[in-house]
């Protein structure tokens, strides 16, 4: 015999522990058989399961219907003696501002009341009333706009912020069956027989072709998704430790990262670009770091960079800052840009020397000194010979996005001195006759 409705809502319940006894769901019910049927079966459950319903019905302001449509809600929770709350939203407005599709920006606005009257009612859960032709129909767009597994299976009976779906694995028609042999009473939206809808063209055109070639194929691709979804949370279990291991700072080590299996690199790319992941991407992402060349251009102005042990992402940046500082000597000059301060002070002794250190023939130096930032053509004197400030920069493996905020010390001729926080020229050595020596120092600030 086969399971009845309410049988199979009770179910589906305790399968995936939708509702703990105690537990406080709000039920968006709109006046539909879906939503009726809903609040007349977790009213009925919620006795013999120990938890407690209350109802919230929004009015989209899209037909003229709409009002009453709540209205009719208020008297069914009446007569039930349910707490229930109502709302309200311009939604064609907010769609037409927001410049979003009517569909989208009704889902939007609807579930932002609903998660207000949630937090500030205290209740556990939100019950909405999507059915197995909503979970299919849903399935069968996504599936066609290209989304990943996750995007594909966008209904679940356990969703998030504490959304579920107690009537999921129950079809349309057993549902209108129902309502009918209890004789409940329900309002019918005519815009859901519209075709100017992309939700509507696929339930009154595809699914009823694919139904009746494939009968039971709505039981068939529910049960595959339930299995795809505990392999996606598997997968992106994985994906998430290997990406702590991949991980080395603000880059990616490419030795390790190529070793892992495909499924498992799209999902930590996926996870690199996070709102900008698409597949085009991913692939291209995979594929470049396989091939020669150093810089991609993955997205508008932002690039995958490479070398022989690393991978990370650079933003486009100005090749250089206008900005330029005079070195207050003795004391000390802020450069905003940097966020670091830079103190100067005269002495005869030598301090203990690190990279953010630099000490220099004050006798020697042709004065004032100078903070500027990179320039074409710039070229340091060191030991061997004068270099490049670009092969300095990467010598020193520094990321293009960074190069143009570094602060550069020039004395009265424009010749680069330190390159704070990198290297000092041999220009102005000290020796040990020196007497006067500028020490000069560079901290960060904290933001």
């Amino acid at each position: 015999m086969e399971e009845g409705v309410l049988e199979k809502v009770k179910a589906t319940i305790i399968r995936f522990n939708l509702i703990k006894p105690g537990e406080r769901v709000l039920l968006g019910v709109s006046g539909g058989v879906d939503s009726v049927v809903m609040l007349h079966i977790l009213n009925k459950l919620g006795k013999e399961m120990n938890f407690s319903i209350g109802v919230a019905s929004f009015d989209h302001m899209l037909r003229k219907e709409s009002k009453e449509e709540v209205a009719f809600v208020e008297g069914i929770v009446k007569d039930l003696a349910l707490p229930f709350f109502k709302g309200k939203g311009d939604v064609k407005g907010i769609a037409e501002k927001n410049k979003k599709s009517l569909e989208e920006t009704a889902r939007e606005e609807r579930l932002k009341f609903l998660f207000d009257i949630k937090e500030r009612n205290e209740f556990h859960k939100i019950a909405l009333a999507h059915n197995l032709d909503d979970f299919v129909e849903t399935f069968i767009i996504n599936l066609m706009k290209g989304s990943g597994v996750g995007g594909i299976i966008a209904l679940k009976p356990l969703s998030f912020g504490g959304i579920i779906h107690p009537l999921l694995a129950v079809e349309r028609e057993k549902i209108e069956n129902y309502a009918e042999e209890n004789k409940l009473k329900y309002v019918i939206d005519f815009s859901n027989l519209s075709l100017d809808y992309l939700r509507n063209k696929v339930r009154q055109q595809i699914v009823p072709l694919l139904s009746s070639t494939f009968p039971g194929f709505k039981k068939h691709l529910f049960n595959t998704t339930l299995v795809l979804t505990e392999e996606d949370r598997f997968l992106n279990f994985v994906a998430e430790k290997d990406l702590e291991i991949v991980r080395d700072g603000d880059q990616y080590l490419k030795i390790v990262f190529e070793r892992l299996p495909l499924p498992i690199k799209r999902r930590i790319i996926k996870e690199i670009l996070g709102k900008e992941a698409n597949f085009e991407r991913i692939e291209r992402f995979i594929n470049f770091l396989s091939l020669p060349g150093r810089r991609l251009n993955i997205f508008e102005e932002t690039f995958l960079v490479k070398d022989k042990r690393n991978f990370w992402l650079e933003k486009k940046t100005p090749f250089t800052l206008e900005n330029e500082y005079g070195l207050n000597i003795p004391g000390e000059t802020f450069i905003e840009e940097a966020n670091l301060i830079i103190m100067a002070k005269i002495s005869e002794s030598l301090p203990y020397l690190d990279r953010f250190t630099a000490v220099f023939n004050l006798e020697k130096l042709e004065l004032p000194l100078r903070i500027r930032f990179r320039r074409e053509g710039d070229v340091i004197l060191l030991e061997k010979g004068s270099k490049k400030l670009q092969d300095l920069f990467v010598d020193y493996k520094i990321k293009r996005e960074e190069r143009h905020r570094i602060p550069i010390v020039v004395d009265r001729s424009d010749q680069i001195l330190w390159v704070v926080g990198i290297r000092r020229s041999t220009i102005c050595m000290v020796k040990k006759t020196t007497s006067k020596k500028l020490i000069l120092s560079a901290r960060f600030i904290k933001k």
